[in-house]
Order: C-alpha cells, then structure tokens, then sequence
C-alpha cells in the first residue's frame, strides 16, 4: 500500500472531523441553518482532498460515458425512488418559496460532490479490491451522515434513513464499479435528495416519527 492509499483511506475520517466540528461550533449561533455553511465546507474539502490526491484528470475520468447495460440505469433510477414517500406524504411542507429553492438547489449541487468523493475518489483510490472498497466507501458515508448532520438534524439520526444510506452506498458503488461512470449516480441522488425533503430534515421541519438515535 503506497503513500496515495494510505493519503486516500484517512481522508474521509479527515473531512468528518473537520465538519462535525464545524457544524457543532456554528449550530450553537445559527441553529439548523448551519446546515448551509456546513454544506459548503464539506464540498470543498472533498472535493480539495480529491483534487490534491489525485488530480483534475483523474476526476475528469469520473465522468466519461457510462459503459454496459440499460439496466444500470434502470436500477439507479429504481434506488432513486427509495424515499419517494416521504415527499408524497409530507407535501404540505412546500409552502415557503424560499426553502423550497435552497431545496432544489442543494438537490442539484450536493450529489455531484458526493459522488465525486465517496463513489469516485474513494472508490478509485483506497484498496486493491474493489469490495473492500465499497465497503469502506459505504461506513464512511453512512458515518458522515450522522457525524456531520446529524449533529443539527434529527432525521440523519434516524435508524431507517441508515438503512437506507447503507442500500444505496453499496448499490451506487456496484453501478459505478460496472458503468466505470458517475453519471447514473449523481441522477439517482438527485432523486433521493429531491424525495427526501433533504434542506426540509435538515432545518427539522420533516421528523421522522420513528427510529430516531438519541
């Protein structure tokens, strides 16, 4: 295992520290909306991480035409609308114009620089195989998710969105490991984070009722 892999397996554990603490210090001014500031460090990091490790190049062949069969696709689309439920049994929540673009903005920026990070630089650049990999991809992601918003926002804390992140981790990184792509990946998390109501837990105005970590 050379200097990159070794680079590559702790900077998840990096990006979560430096977040979380940053999430656990702003909340204490701005509540909730630390999520905004939150998102933003947590892009740029990764993506400085990525960068610095790997190169532009690298990342550029992140995003090359997805190889093999329609199916991929398909089931992206299918992972896609896992938390489709959520958006329709809670669609009372879209009454603020301005929440609802931050929403849709986040939606559209956040999985390009997931993908990027956890199914693509991670994926590429930590273990030999590529199993081991997704694995560790996967305990990193679900672990990020209540480590940073988890710290502000009771529904990453919730026991079935865990599930759920787990799913789709592994799912997504099968379907970048056969596409060789992040394309059908970023459509999918457009998707779960659209159908999620993400911004909408963040600032907890959706709470799950059940399975909430304390």
């Amino acid at each position: 295992m050379d200097r990159k892999n070794i680079y590559s397996i702790l900077s998840p554990v990096f990006v979560i520290i430096i977040c979380g603490i940053f999430a656990l210090f702003i909340s204490k001014f701005i509540s909730e909306w630390v999520f905004i500031p939150t998102a933003i460090i947590y892009w740029l990091s990764s993506f400085f991480v990525s960068i610095k490790i790997v190169g532009k190049e690298s990342i550029k062949n992140y995003f090359n035409k997805p190889q093999g069969k329609i199916g991929w696709l398909i089931l992206s689309i299918i992972i896609g609308f896992i938390p489709v439920s959520i958006l329709l049994l809670n669609i009372n929540l879209l009454n603020n114009f301005f929440i609802i673009i931050i929403w849709i903005l986040f939606s559209l920026i956040n999985p390009f620089f997931e993908e990027i990070f956890w199914r693509g630089f991670l994926l590429e650049n930590t273990f030999k195989s590529k199993n081991l990999s997704s694995i560790y991809s996967t305990i990193l992601f679900v672990i990020s998710h209540i480590c940073i918003w988890g710290i502000f926002s009771y529904g990453n804390r919730n026991i079935f969105a865990i599930i759920s992140l787990i799913i789709m981790g592994i799912v997504w990184c099968i379907i970048k490991i056969k596409t060789k792509s992040l394309w059908w990946n970023i459509i999918s998390h457009i998707m779960v984070d659209i159908f999620n109501l993400s911004v909408f837990v963040f600032l907890n105005l959706y709470i799950p009722e059940h399975g909430l970590l304390y």
